[in-house]
């Protein structure tokens, strides 16, 4: 275990928060999205606190797109075994694979794999179950997010970024969002905000 010190800007999001309990971000990057999680779990989150999602690209997935077979079990291990979600894997709680309508087959950890109906690696096909049936504007939405920010980072995520989601609650949605941010996420709508000051915040990093 090693420490990183980062340049962690501090934004004033005015009210744009005020009262909210979640919040999301989209990479470009998947590695950023791990390295935001990890920073994340430094900071005090746990792994029920933090979701993530993202498309599955491999043969596995295309499998789903084209059958709509259920890649539940020995499918869905291999996709992890393989490092598709690298370090998150042992952190995040019930990752498994599903396909979201309009989107395709996707990979989704923690509190988003809940909103999607996925537990301990059970997946779904096709319309799925849960919030999967109201596709991913749906399960944003349900988690708490705006309805104008469901749909930029389902627009985001269509073009194959990495989808990270917070529940930080009341208190911490701005201490999170400053996390994001300092790793390269997207944060949407609220990135208009202008930064207030910095800060050099110390990281653990394995």
């Amino acid at each position: 275990m090693s420490t990183t010190n980062i340049n962690l800007n501090r934004y004033d999001y005015g009210d744009y928060y005020r009262g909210r309990e979640t919040i999301a971000a989209i990479f470009e990057d998947r590695a950023d999205a791990e390295r935001a999680i990890n920073a994340l779990k430094d900071d005090g989150f746990s792994a029920d606190q933090i979701g993530v999602a993202l498309r599955d690209r491999t043969a596995q997935g295309e499998l789903v797109e084209d059958t709509g077979t259920n890649v539940a079990g020995g499918a869905t291990a291999g996709l992890l075994g393989g490092g598709l979600l690298g370090g998150l894997v042992g952190f995040l709680v019930g990752i498994g694979a599903l396909a979201i309508p309009g989107i395709g087959p996707v990979i989704a950890g923690g509190v988003l794999a809940t909103a999607f109906g996925v537990a301990g690696g059970t997946a779904v096909a096709g319309a799925g179950i849960g919030a999967a049936a109201g596709g991913l504007i749906g399960a944003l939405v349900g988690l708490g997010l705006p309805e104008e920010e469901a749909h930029y980072f389902e627009s985001g995520f269509r073009t194959g970024r990495t989808l990270v989601t917070v529940k930080a609650g009341a208190n911490r949605a701005t201490e999170a969002a400053d996390i994001l941010r300092a790793y390269s996420g997207d944060i949407g709508p609220a990135s208009r905000y202008t930064t207030a000051s910095r800060s050099t915040t110390t990281m653990r990093s394995a």
